[in-house]
């Protein structure tokens, strides 16, 4: 069963997911170019706009803001308008020089999703309320509350929905091959910015970018595209450099190899069993994740590359300091081979009280009574079922808020997008870590912050660090922070704060 499960999980790569590695080629999607087979012409769509003010106290200042909502045309072959993108600009309104204040472009991942999780829980002036973030409310009443976490004081702020997600959309005429893909995606991102640039003429703000998941890869390929080439798939000479990018919960890179993967993944089990008392005792969180990444190192990663040569007395050792650090049974993880999987960890680590634990936020549960035996990797997820009733209701509530009055569905995740995106990536790039480091290398002022929840079990600190040493980056310019959270790091004040506080110190360079 576990394997027909993480086949399913696999093959939805989620809102918050890194599943799949985002540099693998993928043959192009039927789907995607069905959804508007036989259109009408692109001409007979209006772009909408909406604005509103508002005022609220942020990072500890008073300020007052202009939301301005609505569509930005997008080319797609040949020249014609392809695709309207439906996009969030916060500008804070008593700026004097609006060319030393940051921007912030932001979206979430999917492939297929859009900006609502980090729109409503993070950077958006109002936030989803919970009183208990890790027992959220999934039937109504559901609320908002003034979000102090966000960094509208330091940075603009402009959330970005792909195409087919949220309002966004392929126009009718318009060929979604031009924009469900891993390349295409970033060019439309791009040239969404440039034309954001140009509207509000702040060419000499300092830019980031914000990414979460899949939206890693999307923050580096469009980094690249943005400083532009003749063999860059946007094929100009943009010329645009970006200051900053900041990956949330990274799917770029995974460790190469099933002994390293399997190595990598021990801290988020660590940090897992240690919330949930299975494991750590005595022992503050962050000392006990180091402890489990030192012998993952150390002992644990030799170990599996010996196999079968390994002696017993080895092999023991070996399960007896996974249980330890796990807080499963050594007998269960000698059966296993020393590899207990992340679904069997979640599977197992609360089985003797009847709970199943969170592949995207692992410190949500659920019962084990009622669980599918093929579980949907977002419906039944422990994290994604519970948070999503509220985040969905939550924009909603604002949409009525703000008086942005759109008839259409919003579309928090397209699974079809995802299904039928084409992954392909043509040089000069091999991959997204390939275009981080290569904009690292001709950019000398991009830095880059690279943030993980540590009881995120799908794109786990493990694999965070992975990138930070195997991908060719420029150390230096590199910051990593963890949070006692999962892969939305700010579900809870515990995270959101210190999360709030390095990204201002980021985008101010403090």
């Amino acid at each position: 069963m576990r394997v027909l499960a993480k086949a399913a999980f696999c093959s939805l790569l989620l809102a918050s997911s890194g599943c799949v590695p985002a540099d693998e080629p993928q043959e192009a999607g039927a789907g995607a170019d069905a959804m508007h087979a036989a259109s009408p012409p692109a001409e007979a769509f209006q772009p909408r706009h909406f604005e509103h003010r508002g005022e609220g106290v942020f990072g500890g200042e008073n300020v007052r803001y202009r939301l301005i909502a609505g569509d930005t045309l997008i080319e797609g072959r040949e020249g014609r308008p392809g695709a309207a993108l439906f996009t969030f600009t916060y500008l804070r309104e008593d700026v004097e020089d609006r060319r030393s204040r940051p921007i912030v472009f932001i979206f979430n991942g999917g492939p297929g999703s859009s900006s609502i999780w980090m729109h409503m829980g993070l950077f958006g002036p109002r936030r989803v309320a919970m009183d208990d973030p890790l027992s959220p409310p999934v039937t109504p009443p559901f609320a908002l509350e003034d979000n102090p976490y966000s960094i509208l004081d330091v940075a603009d702020l402009v959330l970005i929905d792909p195409a087919e997600t949220g309002f966004s959309q392929v126009l009718p005429g318009g060929e979604a091959a031009d924009f469900l893909g891993t390349e295409v995606d970033a060019v439309a991102t791009a040239r969404f910015i440039e034309q954001w640039l140009i509207a509000h003429d702040r060419w000499e703000s300092p830019k980031y970018l914000v990414g979460a998941s899949y939206g890693t890869t999307r923050a580096a390929l469009t980094a690249r595209i943005l400083a532009g080439g003749p063999m860059n798939p946007g094929a100009r000479m943009t010329g645009i450099g970006v200051d900053g990018i900041v990956l949330v919960g990274q799917a770029i890179m995974s460790p190469q190899g099933a002994e390293a993967r399997q190595a990598a993944s021990l801290g988020a089990m660590a940090a897992t069993a240690w919330h949930h008392g299975k494991a750590g005792e005595g022992v503050s969180r962050t000392d006990f994740i180091v402890q489990a990444e030192a012998f993952a190192v150390e002992r644990y990663l030799p170990a599996l590359f010996l196999g079968g040569a390994l002696d017993p007395a080895g092999r023991a050792e070996i399960a007896g300091s996974l249980a330890r650090f796990t807080g499963l049974p050594a007998e269960l993880i000698e059966a296993e081979n020393l590899r207990p999987s992340t679904q069997l960890f979640r599977e197992q680590l609360l089985a003797g009280e009847g709970l199943h634990v969170g592949a995207y936020d692992a410190r949500y549960t659920l019962p084990v009574n009622g669980l599918p035996a093929m579980p949907d990797p977002v419906g039944d997820d422990p994290a994604m079922a519970q948070y999503s009733p509220s985040y969905v209701a939550g924009l909603r509530q604002y949409l009525a808020e703000t008086g942005i009055a759109v008839s259409d569905t919003y579309t928090a995740i397209n699974f079809s997008v995802n299904s039928g995106w084409d992954r392909t990536i043509r040089p000069p790039s091999s991959g997204a870590a390939d275009s981080l480091a290569g904009v690292m290398r001709a950019n000398r002022d991009l830095r880059v912050m690279v943030v993980t929840g540590e009881m995120d079990l799908v794109t786990h600190i493990g694999s965070a660090d992975y990138l930070v040493r195997h991908a060719g980056l420029k150390v230096d310019r590199v910051v990593s922070r963890r949070y006692p959270s999962g892969h939305m790091p700010y579900l809870g004040d515990d995270s959101a704060e210190p999360l709030s506080e390095d990204l201002r110190a980021f985008v101010t360079g403090h």
